[in-house]
């Protein structure tokens, strides 16, 4: 408690009264994908370091009672009502009445001084709609993924685009997604990129813990870890098939699996079907509070995303958590990967659909324990320096800020000064 009202008084002067920030997002933790993680790590660094109230308005997923009351406080609390869209076709845009009008409750009653979009589809329009509504600022939230996906259908582009732009501040959280937002025609001067961070009182290189050592028969054996959830897109099916191309050439290794999700049945089947289910565990979901003893079991983590249907790894914020813990790490060129590793330092970028270049990058960081070694060790210090979530925390509180003083002076969004906050040591 002492440390948060330290870092509050450093940072925010006795008269900032705070702010008072909606965000919208379709889910939250505890369910799994790195925008979630993404923002729970990036709102709670704000409220740590300034006098603001968070509302975050979302819906109902497995685990929310748990994790709600865990996370609640006077300057962090969520609203769940609903349950998420399960896609972004035209015929759900009947439910985005309720969420609309819970908005727009909780901007009367909460006193709101500013809305974040943190999803595009219904969130971004509702957030519009708000401000038409209402007068209330927002800013919209792109992780990259939101554009390719779009780009495949009719309507949604120009939906996207006109949310994006009627947005007084585009945040951009990796350079694969600011990069898109310019091709589709948003102001640079309009886009400010605030990057993932990492907490490293978390994630550090530690020892193994026996009992998972014992739990997943890992004794003297290389491991190899992926984390994300079981879809196409994150390569487990690669990642298989290249150990069984090199399994006669490395030492006894166990690939091990951390996530739930669609494709679960089928690794197991490719899995048999290649005779590596000796050599294969499916952990299933992990706590957020054990996910760094995880990274800390394996000598390599890797995860060959692509692209399926759009759909695409907008950064990776596991392959910087791993690097955390100094593990190399192996991921697909695709999508914005190659802003979360760089290339021969941290670890590789692998050419997603060439099987040869995974197995070879794999073999030689299996081989190798030196290089393995000095790549874990680079990835650390870069990650400690780089990937700050106070650092982030404060960016976003700056445009917040700013924001809500143009519309307090009546003064039209000048989103250009926003390009200050553009780049983080």
């Amino acid at each position: 408690m002492k440390k948060k009202q330290a870092s509050r008084d450093l940072l925010s002067s006795p008269a900032d009264p705070g702010l008072n920030i909606l965000l919208l997002a379709d889910s939250f933790l505890p369910h799994a994908g790195g925008s979630r993680v993404y923002y729970y790590n990036l709102y709670k660094h704000l409220t740590l370091q300034f006098p603001d109230k968070l509302t975050i308005l979302t819906k109902k997923v497995p685990g929310w009672q748990e994790f709600d009351a865990k996370v609640n406080s006077d300057s962090f609390r969520i609203v769940r009502k609903g349950r998420p869209l399960p896609n972004w076709k035209y015929h759900q845009l009947p439910k985005i009445l309720f969420p609309l009008w819970g908005g727009w409750r909780l901007a009367r009653s909460q006193k709101i001084d500013l809305v974040h979009a943190g999803d595009l589809f219904p969130q971004g329009v509702i957030a519009m709609w708000l401000k038409r509504m209402t007068g209330l600022p927002y800013l919209a939230y792109c992780h990259g993924e939101e554009v390719t996906q779009t780009d495949l259908r009719k309507y949604q582009p120009m939906v996207r685009n006109t949310i994006y732009a009627n947005a007084d501040m585009v945040i951009a959280a990796n350079e694969f997604a600011r990069t898109n937002l310019l091709r589709i025609g948003i102001a640079e001067d309009k886009i400010c990129k605030v990057l993932p961070g990492v907490d490293c009182e978390r994630f550090f290189p530690r020892s193994r813990r026996p009992e998972l050592v014992a739990r997943y028969g890992l004794e003297g054996k290389k491991v190899v870890l992926s984390v994300g959830r079981l879809v196409a897109r994150k390569g487990h099916a690669r990642v298989l098939r290249a150990l069984a191309h090199i399994r006669d050439r490395v030492p006894p290794f166990h690939y091990l699996i951390a996530g739930e999700g669609p494709e679960k049945q089928a690794i197991l089947s490719l899995a048999a079907e290649l005779g590596l289910s000796q050599h294969i565990t499916l952990a299933g979901k992990i706590a957020e509070d054990q996910l760094a003893d995880f990274y800390n079991l394996c000598d390599v983590f890797v995860l060959v995303n692509h692209v399926v249907d759009g759909d695409l790894e907008g950064f990776g914020m596991v392959f910087a958590e791993a690097n955390a813990t100094g593990k190399p790490v192996i991921g697909g060129r695709s999508g914005g990967t190659g802003e979360a590793i760089l290339h021969g330092l941290t670890g590789f970028l692998v050419d997603p659909e060439c099987p040869d270049e995974i197995a070879d990058r794999l073999l030689l960081l299996l081989q190798n324990d030196e290089l393995s070694r000095r790549m874990g060790l680079a990835g650390m210090e870069r990650v400690r320096v780089e990937f700050n979530w106070a650092n982030s925390a404060q960016v976003l509180r700056q445009i917040s800020a700013d924001l809500v003083a143009r519309r307090g002076s009546g003064l039209r969004s000048q989103p250009a000064k926003a390009r200050a906050f553009s780049w983080l040591p």
